[in-house]
Parts: C-alpha cells; sequence; structure tokens
C-alpha cells in the first residue's frame, strides 16, 4: 500500500504545470467558506469554478474598490427614491378608475420590433405611472404611454391622457383648438422612469406654434423652461415647443390596422371612436400577411393642416354683421384616413417558428424615425421614441425673411395730412453744374 507522501507525490506529478493536489486543497476551502448543503452533489461544479477562478492566498487581493463618495450617494439617492415605488403596501390599494397601460406586456410586444428602454426602466416606469394615476382627477378618463424624446441632456417621458371635459378655459377659437382639435388630450413629462421629478403638465397648443415648429429645427435642451432661439421666431418656452411636437407625432404617426375605429356619425362633424369589443373579436385576429401593406391601416388621429388645425376656422364677421371668406380654401383631413405608402415599412416578425397567423406585424415611420406601430393577436401598440424631428433628405435651411412691404401712405404726400410737412427730410437734388467754374484768359484779357 502506498504511503501518504507517495500518494502526495503522484498528486503533484502533471506536466502541464497544475497539479491535482493542489486543485483538490481549494475546492475543500471553498467548501469551508461556503459550506453548501449539498457538498456531494455540488462537488463537481465547486471544482469547475475553482479551475475557472483559482483561489488566491493573499486576502487583500480581489476585495472590491471601495466607491467613489460621489458614486455611493448616487446609490443612496436612487434607493431612496425607488423605495415606495418597490415597497410592496400593507394594504391593497383600491384599483384606480384611470385606465392605465400595462407597459410591462407592451414593451413584450415591442421587443419584437426592436424598441425597448430597458426590462428594470420598464417595471419602474409601469410603477411610476400607476401612481401618478392615483392623484389625477375624475375626468380623465384614460392614459397612454405615448414614447420618450430624447433632449441634450436628460430625456422626456411623456404620458398622453384623454379627459371627459368638454372644453377648455378662456379658449379663442381662432388662436387654439379645442377638444375636437390638437388639444384633445393632456400631455404629462417627467426626466426620470422612476417619475422623482414629479410628472409635469404640458400646456395646451397654438395654430401659429405648431407651424413655426414645422418651419424650424432644433434639438430639445432638457429646461421645460428654456427659451427657443429660432428664426421664424417661436412664441413660447421649450414646453411650449416640445407640446407642438408632440401634436405633431400624434397626428402623423397614430395608426392602427383597419376594424378598431370607426366614424360616429351623430356627431357633428363625425368623430373616430373605438368599436365594441364585440366587433374586434368578429374581425381579428387576421393574417399576419393580410396586414403585411399600407392598404390595411389607418390613421386614427387626424392629420394637422398647412395652418395649424385639424378642424375648420370658425366664421368671421366684419363691423356690418357679414361672414368674411378666406382667401384661400384650406384642406382638412379626412378622418381614418389612409397611409401614404412612402412614408412607412411593413415586415412580419415571426413571433414563434416561423411565420404564422400568430406572427407579428411592425410598422416603421419613414417620416419620423422612431415612430413604430406593432400589431398582433387583437392588440396593437403605438409608440415613439426619438428626438422629435422629422427625417430630411438634405440639409436643412432657414426659411427666408418675408419681403419688406412698401408703405401704404408716402410721408409727405398729399394723401398724408396728419404729419406734419416741416418735419421732413427733404433730399437735396444732386448738383451737376460746378459753382465755381474756370475763368477763360480770353474773358480776363478783355476786362483788362
Amino acid at each position: 500500500m502506498s504511503s501518504l507522501a507517495e500518494l502526495r507525490q503522484i498528486l503533484k506529478e502533471d506536466v502541464s504545470g497544475k497539479n491535482l493536489y493542489d486543485h483538490l486543497i481549494q475546492v475543500l476551502m471553498k467548501v469551508l467558506q461556503d459550506r453548501p448543503n449539498n457538498a456531494f452533489d455540488s462537488f463537481e461544479l465547486i471544482s469547475s469554478e475553482i479551475k475557472s477562478n483559482p483561489l488566491d492566498p493573499n486576502p487583500m487581493k480581489g476585495r472590491n474598490i471601495p466607491l467613489a463618495p460621489e458614486e455611493l450617494q448616487r446609490i443612496v439617492k436612487w434607493t431612496k427614491t425607488n423605495d415606495s415605488l418597490l415597497k410592496i403596501p400593507e394594504e391593497a390599494l383600491d384599483e384606480p378608475e384611470v385606465k392605465f397601460p400595462q407597459l410591462l406586456n407592451d414593451f413584450n410586444l415591442l421587443e419584437w420590433a426592436g424598441i425597448s428602454i430597458g426590462r428594470s426602466e420598464s417595471y419602474r416606469l409601469f410603477l411610476s405611472i400607476k401612481s401618478f394615476v392615483q392623484t389625477l382627477p375624475s375626468e380623465v378618463e384614460r392614459i397612454r404611454f405615448f414614447g420618450k424624446i430624447t433632449t441634450r441632456s436628460l430625456p422626456y417621458f411623456i404620458i398622453e391622457g384623454y379627459s371627459t371635459s368638454d372644453s377648455l378655459e378662456d379658449l379663442n377659437e381662432l388662436v387654439q383648438e379645442g377638444k375636437s382639435g390638437v388639444n384633445k388630450y393632456t400631455y404629462w413629462v417627467t426626466q426620470r422612469v422612476d417619475g422623482s421629478d414629479g410628472w409635469i403638465k404640458l400646456p395646451h397648443v397654438t395654430s401659429d406654434q405648431i407651424v413655426c415648429a414645422r418651419l424650424i429645427r432644433r434639438l430639445l435642451t432638457g429646461d421645460l423652461n428654456a427659451n427657443v432661439p429660432s428664426y421664424p421666431i417661436f412664441n413660447g418656452l421649450e414646453s411650449n415647443y416640445l407640446r407642438a411636437l408632440i401634436a405633431i407625432i400624434n397626428g402623423s404617426t397614430s395608426i392602427s390596422p383597419d376594424g378598431f375605429y370607426e366614424l360616429d356619425d351623430s356627431e357633428d362633424p363625425p368623430v373616430v371612436k373605438p368599436v365594441e369589443s364585440e366587433s374586434i373579436n368578429e374581425n381579428f385576429p387576421k393574417l399576419a400577411t393580410d396586414i403585411n401593406n399600407a392598404d390595411s391601416w389607418k390613421h386614427h388621429e387626424l392629420e394637422i393642416n398647412t395652418i395649424g388645425r385639424v378642424t375648420a376656422l370658425p366664421e368671421q364677421t366684419d363691423e356690418s354683421g357679414e361672414v368674411i371668406e378666406p382667401d384661400s380654401d384650406i384642406e382638412l383631413t379626412p378622418p381614418l384616413n389612409n397611409l401614404t405608402p412612402e412614408d412607412w415599412t411593413f415586415r412580419i416578425s415571426a413571433g414563434g417558428s416561423g411565420i404564422s397567423g400568430q406572427s407579428y406585424v411592425i410598422a416603421k415611420s419613414l417620416r419620423f424615425p422612431g415612430a413604430v406601430a406593432v400589431y398582433a393577436d387583437r392588440k396593437y401598440v403605438n409608440i415613439y421614441i426619438g428626438n422629435g424631428l422629422p427625417f430630411m433628405s438634405k440639409s436643412y435651411t432657414p426659411p427666408l425673411p418675408l419681403i419688406v412691404s412698401d408703405e401704404y401712405v408716402k410721408p409727405g404726400s398729399e394723401e398724408d395730412t396728419d404729419y406734419p410737412t416741416w418735419q421732413l427730410l427733404v433730399e437735396q437734388v444732386d448738383t451737376r453744374v460746378d459753382p465755381t467754374p474756370p475763368v477763360n484768359e480770353n474773358e480776363e484779357e478783355e476786362e483788362d
């Protein structure tokens, strides 16, 4: 029988430079450190782990480097902020009356289109919206996550709310549309997914702000109170500019498969409304190959026209009460309008093993990169994640200044009776005759 010394010598002999004796010692040391409950069953796993990460006899080596004070303060702040969101309440909260999205399901669907803000961020954003919904008034009927707009600093996370309130306060229909127009929805923004900065309500948008936002091209700064230096001059702060961009994007990229919405002819003018759930169950699901084209989708939000409106201008009357006719007819986009095929691209995602009736249809906007719609089964999701600017095939050129118009009445003319003539600056006539001409020599001799 071999002695213990001979066995130790055999275990140490290895042509690779490593020996089984030292490896067994490290495995046993690992068992003593971790004290697993099933050491016998996990012996091979521990051995494999030691081979890939050998133990170092130096106790100081391999220890975690202490965090910098700034990093530690950031982690503590994050923990305090998210503690209220992630903590399970002792008592079950009442279900809010406001309908809010199941973001986790929506983002699982959007991942097939390559859209994601991260699993952890999605969950905290969902909890933040759920907490915010508890503070909304009863007239808010539903909430939707609109998307994320990047800035030169922190991004804007945007939610969209629909209120049953009929009108807006102090509304001038000539300047600003009401609930039937571009101010149909109310928007709130925050710059952190946990909502620690609070959800800030954006102001309603005017037609002039939408028209000007289309003419300029400027990235957002991340400060809602910042000025918007531009030409043409934008009348408002960044909060107004952001609201104008949201209105443009919402009207251009809110699409759904044909059959989810219908026209309500009982209203004047007719409005778009969701169909009943029975109708959706009858018409859907559809084969992915049947709706993988622009003809099978509709705009369920009205697109904004050239003057920044979706409804006609109200009638204007002069002093005598007669209706003032506009100089030119302004076209309005019809409800449930068809898609422009050149502005969208479609593809089918497998959604499983190969393309089938359960496959997903993904629509991406070419006009506004970052606007995506995904359809699956009896559901669709719209979202926008981008910088808020439309695609341009050529470099941007600011619009030229307007032509300087002539004065209606020339100062000093016979028609201008209110302006005193003695205050006018009269331009002297050009003198073309030399006042001191040279004298000829012959004339000088005659005088002598």
